[in-house]
């Protein structure tokens, strides 16, 4: 057991939305990392985090119950500490940035997407954001800067996964699922060529071949930040796009609400303030919220094509997860890789990174992957193969 006085010498991180379903395997890897002093857990739930608290088994360990509504609560449990690790849902973005802008604590999500007027808050106020930890975006973002810096040259990038999960096990990956693939959500992009192009629900369908036992599936174009900051980067990249698959049924169900324009931002008549995505999601959440349903996998592909030494390469990287782990998989997998970044984010602090920076540029991808490794319970592969000159050229036109 260290003393209490080197533990106070470490960063102190808070996590909000500690029990959740992402924020609960977070909060586990930070309890068990040695870089971290202290650790406050919230939740509005008290006996889950309770529960959470007991398995960590540590003394610097906290738990509080809090609701993100009591901002005086909020912002009184980030007093003196070094990162406020946000695992609510999306949808909760605005109200957690303007937080940790008060306290002047450095911030990271799982995902967002920040205004200009947020990106400025948060510079203002001297603090470093990161938009996006887990597997996509986050680890994603590093392993294409890991190739960057081992290939001559990264010209087209393919990020895609595949999530075999059910649609509501947690509020917060059934805002995701619905967020990712309603037909109207304007930051669903694919770069090509120099410019951003938008993409309708389940567009650009590629086939992608992930290890077993997925296999070959068809996977689309979802709305992660990926090709908006990589291309910003890397300005050789020709593409750049992330794209998604879910179960077969689950993908069905999406195309009928699309169709009748359940997953639309159109305030519904007579009601005001209410779209026709807050009245699905509540009634989705009503009948199927915390149901869960098998297999449950969550695998994340990196596919990169690039030059070494005037030959052109195919990089494929496999980020896995035993298949025992279950219905658990999103959670943990999202929230080991979610750790990670947080982990270095508290040991390295603001530095002269003011702002919202992107992991791609922030992170070191040998100390990422390492740190990750040294986990031992993802497994993290990849290879490259030579392809033909004219590999790049065509693929590129593939949308």
């Amino acid at each position: 057991m260290e003393a209490l006085d080197s533990r106070q010498q470490r960063p102190r991180v808070v996590v909000l939305g500690a029990a959740g379903e992402v924020g609960t395997w977070i909060s586990k890897d930070l309890a068990a990392c040695t870089d971290i002093g202290s650790l406050l857990l919230l939740d509005v739930d008290g006996n889950r985090l309770d529960e959470l608290v007991s398995a960590t088994q540590s003394n610097h360990v906290e738990g509080r119950v809090v609701d993100l509504k009591n901002r005086d609560g909020v912002l009184d449990a980030l007093q003196g500490a070094d990162l406020l690790m946000n695992c609510t849902s999306l949808t909760l973005f605005d109200d957690v940035i303007e937080l940790a802008i008060e306290a002047g604590v450095n911030y990271a999500d799982l995902i967002s997407e920040p205004t200009p007027t947020q990106r400025r808050a948060v510079a203002d106020a001297g603090i470093t954001a990161v938009s996006g930890l887990g597997s996509s975006p986050g680890l994603s973002n590093v392993l294409v800067s890991h190739a960057h810096r081992e290939l001559t040259s990264v010209e087209e990038v393919h990020i895609q996964g595949v999530t075999w999960r059910a649609i509501a096990p947690s509020p917060g990956l059934l805002d995701t699922i619905l967020w990712e693939l309603a037909d109207d959500t304007p930051t669903r992009q694919y770069f090509q060529n120099g410019r951003y192009h938008w993409a309708a629900s389940m567009d650009g369908s590629r086939l992608a071949e992930f290890p077993e036992p997925v296999g070959k599936q068809h996977v689309y174009f979802v709305s992660h930040t990926e090709p908006r900051t990589l291309p910003k980067h890397f300005p050789e990249l020709k593409f750049c796009g992330m794209r998604v698959t879910w179960p077969v049924e689950l993908m069905n169900d999406m195309r009928v609400l699309n169709k009748y324009g359940l997953l639309d931002s159109v305030e519904l008549e007579g009601m005001h303030g209410v779209t026709a995505l807050d009245a699905t999601r509540a009634r989705i959440w009503q009948k199927w919220g915390g149901i869960r349903t098998t297999p449950c996998l969550l695998f994340t592909q990196v596919e990169v094509l690039g030059t070494l030494d005037g030959q052109t390469i195919r990089r494929i990287y496999n980020l896995t997860h035993p298949v025992e782990w279950g219905d658990i998989a999103t959670g943990r997998q999202t929230g080991i890789c979610a750790a990670v970044g947080a982990q270095l984010l508290a040991k390295r602090g603001t530095g002269q990174q003011w702002g919202f920076v992107d992991p791609e540029v922030y992170y070191d991808p040998d100390e990422f992957i390492a740190e990750l490794r040294q986990r031992g319970t993802l497994e993290l592969t990849w290879a490259d193969t030579e392809v033909s000159a004219d590999t790049i050229e065509r693929d590129a036109r593939v949308v």
